[in-house]
């Protein structure tokens, strides 16, 4: 099955009753979408507490440029309603201890100096659009797009 996915990143932290309302909101509007006027088979994960996973069907209906865009002003109202950016891409998403950690992509050489991200350490990466690239949403810095930053510290 191909996939299309939209990863957002959930900047602050929220409270678990922020998140559980935060999910069943997500699940009422995949529940609800459509493509041309066709229902869609999509579904949402929250991961981690941190990233909002939106995945569609496309071998049953392809998301068509309408239905991108209601998604679109769907996470809009979700940033105004929780006070937290999700369409801000300019940041790195790793782990530490188990638990997603969201910081400024401008503090990635500060990271790397403080230890706080290391060549093992896991980065997720939040741009990958289908299910071609799954196997590219989570890997070591060293095998990732940091690697390079890496590199030059």
């Amino acid at each position: 099955m191909k996939q299309k996915i939209w990863i957002y990143i959930i900047e602050k932290e929220l409270s678990e009753s922020e998140l559980q309302n935060l999910v069943n909101e997500c699940k009422h509007f995949v529940n609800s979408w459509k493509s041309h006027e066709a229902p869609v088979q999509a579904s949402v994960e929250l991961y981690k507490n941190r990233l909002l996973i939106f995945r569609n069907n496309e071998d049953f209906n392809p998301i068509g440029g309408c239905a991108t865009d209601q998604l679109f002003r769907f996470i809009q109202e979700l940033e105004k309603k929780y006070s937290t950016p999700l369409l801000n891409r300019k940041l790195v998403v790793f782990e530490k201890n188990g638990k997603l950690v969201v910081e400024n992509i401008q503090q990635t050489v500060s990271l790397i100096q403080n230890g706080m991200i290391t060549q093992d350490t896991i980065v997720y990466n939040t741009a990958i659009i289908s299910s071609d690239e799954w196997e590219e949403f989570r890997k070591p810095a060293r095998e990732s797009w940091l690697n390079k930053v890496l590199q030059m510290i």
